[in-house]
């Protein structure tokens, strides 16, 4: 099966969602490991930590038949990913860190996360997000998403060489009673809402008076 090299973000089965960030190679291999899982009912009848422990396992035991290099000493795989995906009926997000591909269940008040060279701006703007907007509670999938793509947008904007457009996005929400993974393809309201609050933002600070600094006290002279 032949992948294209921007495939980071894909859907398998209607509602796995898998992004990676790395090598390219190595993200065709783990979709090859995916969609295997997919084909054994891996994904029917394993449930939480041994459904992600054993995609972890068998996509660590893929790279070790090519001896690509594993051990944290070594500075791990270097190659994360995100899984979005329906485990006993309820949607869950699960990161597989970039230097062992241990799997980590993002929950509570940690439930969005972010990974690869643009991380150092969309950490920060994630958890401004998540407080101004999403009330460090699990938003619903419009506002959910638009949060995201707001961080994403600031991220291209501020990481030029670090990360390059465009801009992708795939949600999972319940349809008739099954839960269906689609991608976005229409920012343009997205964008339009991002200008319209910044400039609202930037119109409440400049109309603010700022109180002139108080003159300080005059220091008495020195007896002549």
């Amino acid at each position: 099966m032949q992948l294209e090299s921007n495939d980071k973000i894909r859907i398998f089965d209607n509602n796995i969602i898998v992004a990676a960030t790395g090598a390219v190679g190595y993200t065709q291999r783990l979709h090859r490991q995916l969609e295997q899982a997919i084909n054994g009912n891996i994904f029917k009848n394993f449930k939480h930590d041994r459904l992600t422990q054993h995609i972890a396992k068998k996509f660590i035991e893929e790279l070790q038949s090519s001896f690509a290099p594993t051990l944290p000493v070594h500075g791990g795989i270097n190659f994360g990913a995100l899984l979005g995906t329906i485990i006993d009926g309820e949607p869950c997000l699960v990161e597989f860190a970039t230097d062992n591909f241990q799997p980590e269940y993002k929950e509570k008040k940690a439930f969005f996360v972010s990974m690869g060279s643009g991380q150092p701006l969309a950490d920060p703007f994630l958890a401004f997000v998540s407080r101004v907007l999403w009330k460090n509670t699990l938003p619903d999938v419009k506002i959910g998403r638009f949060g995201l793509f707001w961080a994403l947008s600031h991220t291209l904007k501020y990481a030029p060489g670090m990360v390059g457009p465009p801009i992708r996005l795939a949600t999972l929400s319940k349809r008739a009673n099954a839960w269906v993974a689609a991608e976005s393809d229409d920012y343009q309201e997205a964008e339009q809402f991002i200008q319209s609050i910044e400039s609202r933002i930037g119109g409440v600070v400049s109309d603010t008076p700022i109180e002139a600094a108080a003159e300080p006290a005059p220091v008495p002279g020195s007896a002549g």
